[in-house]
């Protein structure tokens, strides 16, 4: 989640509840997911603030994930993929090759 980021932290999520931590700062305007475990789409769906967007890059292999019907309807939730994004002209693509031991750097670099 690091597009134009206004609130940037991190947690441990073994020993911190992240969902809970972005509610107690307002909620996220948006969440995307990129991990395709069930866990992260329920994280990211949990930290939405009313009126949220859920972005879909990565898809999980059981080809389902379980939203909650009520409150996405009466939150306002939307639900999209990037691809949309994408064909809208709001991202971009970078890519890059690298050697496995410069994946810090490459991670980095791409957040600036």
């Amino acid at each position: 989640m690091r597009a134009a980021v206004v609130h940037d932290f991190s947690k441990h999520a073994l020993t911190e509840d992240p969902v809970q931590a972005i509610r107690e700062l307002g909620g996220a305007d948006a969440a995307i997911s990129v991990a395709v475990a069930p866990k992260a789409f329920e994280q990211a769906f949990g930290s939405l603030r009313r009126g949220g967007r859920l972005v879909f890059v990565a898809l999980p292999a059981e080809n389902t994930v379980p939203v909650p019907i009520f409150e996405t309807v009466l939150n306002g939730i939307t639900i999209i993929g990037l691809f949309r994004l994408h064909a809208a002209g709001r991202t971009r693509v970078v890519r890059e090759t690298r050697r496995l031991d410069e994946v810090n750097e490459s991670t980095s670099a791409s957040n600036r």
